[in-house]
């Protein structure tokens, strides 16, 4: 009897030790991103993204530990982004940090992440002034190419005097910026520039100036929801030249506000991946949510997948990751080849040239 109570024991044991050596670890991750506000289909689309993409993970055999996004919505404001970063890295010492969607939301969170050895990792934020912090990396372009693309877009079509309005943000300066810097480099001339501030919606002063001064074309740097109205304004006032805008006028707003206005706008916007795996991704995020997936929510995807292969890779802390992160090869995803440069910048992707057309945007 004392023999077979011995050998139950020891099975018993062996047997809660093979479980230990199977148990997994659950590591939190933050995500700060607009879920409300102007910016919220950009963060919802994101969340879409990323939620997808950890389903999989915490299942997949490959991966030992399972990850829980905690996520915060910042209403796409920097006051609300610093507070928010300040309870990640300070209070629930987060090694890795998701955010944020529009650049000003990351801006004013990166100095939070450098103090404290948190990465930052943005799936959308593309200002230049981004780049050499010394925690940050994104996988979607730098407006940098972006500027470059559209002021070589304009030399193409030969349009020489263009006007240009945009909005006062960090994102916007940003690429107001490196954009007269290309257009002026190429021969062109900025026939007037004029500013609005986030969240105006009333553009009539702007646009009659822009008018009074001729110029062959507009570029406008503006977020959707402005942008559709300046698009309703411009008709209103009779413009019938070329619109061009940046890649936000991608977002379901701008249509959304712009209505018929926004027929025959050219933009740019980060190019889709068509490989097998945006396709596998693409099939499953419809089963899911009913939707086709935007750019956005498909580099969400790949951000959530970059953060398990950097944590399966190292010991999780912040510093770590980043080492890991500026060393990898390259991560074959949804959106394409993911590798990073010394300034955390992704120069793997590309941007695409775009018509509206009948509420549709077409490739050009």
């Amino acid at each position: 009897m004392k023999k077979t109570v011995y050998y139950l024991v020891f099975l018993m044991l062996i047997t809660f030790a093979g479980c230990n050596n199977n148990t997994s670890t659950t590591i939190k991750i933050g995500a700060s991103l607009p879920l409300t506000g102007d910016f919220a289909s950009y963060g919802k689309r994101a969340r879409n993204g990323i939620d997808l993409a950890v389903s999989e993970i915490n299942i997949s055999k490959k991966y030992t530990d399972k990850i829980e996004i905690v996520y915060q919505d910042n209403k796409g404001g920097p006051k609300e982004s610093v507070n928010i970063m300040n309870m990640f890295a300070t209070i629930n010492k987060y090694p890795i940090v998701i955010g944020g969607a529009s650049s000003m939301e990351t801006l004013a969170m990166l100095p939070i992440a450098n103090v404290n050895d948190v990465v930052l990792i943005s799936p959308i934020s593309s200002s230049p002034d981004l780049s050499m912090n010394d925690n940050f990396f994104r996988v979607c372009p730098s407006d940098a190419y972006q500027a470059v693309m559209m002021a070589n877009w304009l030399k193409e079509l030969k349009l020489s005097n263009v006007a240009l309005l945009y909005v006062n943000s960090n994102w916007g300066v940003s690429l107001k910026n490196q954009y007269i810097k290309n257009f002026e480099a190429n021969g062109g001339k900025i026939s007037i520039i004029e500013s609005m501030n986030e969240g105006e919606r009333d553009f009539k002063t702007q646009i009659s100036k822009i008018i009074k001064a001729n110029p062959e074309a507009i570029y406008c740097v503006s977020y959707g929801a402005e942008g559709g109205i300046i698009l309703k304004q411009l008709k209103e006032f009779g413009y019938k030249k070329q619109i061009f805008g940046a890649d936000v006028w991608s977002s379901p707003e701008l249509l959304k506000s712009a209505g018929d206005a926004a027929e025959g706008v050219y933009l740019i916007k980060p190019a889709e991946y068509t490989g097998n795996r945006f396709v596998e991704f693409e099939k499953k995020y419809k089963a899911k949510y009913k939707e086709n997936p935007d750019v956005y929510a498909a580099y969400s995807y790949d951000v959530a997948y970059i953060i398990a292969e950097a944590l399966s890779n190292t010991d999780g802390s912040g510093k770590e990751v980043k080492r890991y992160l500026l060393k990898m090869n390259g991560f074959d995803g949804a959106t394409g080849i993911t590798k990073f440069d010394a300034l955390g910048d992704c120069n793997t992707k590309q941007f695409v040239r775009l018509q509206i057309r009948n509420g549709i945007y077409k490739k050009l």
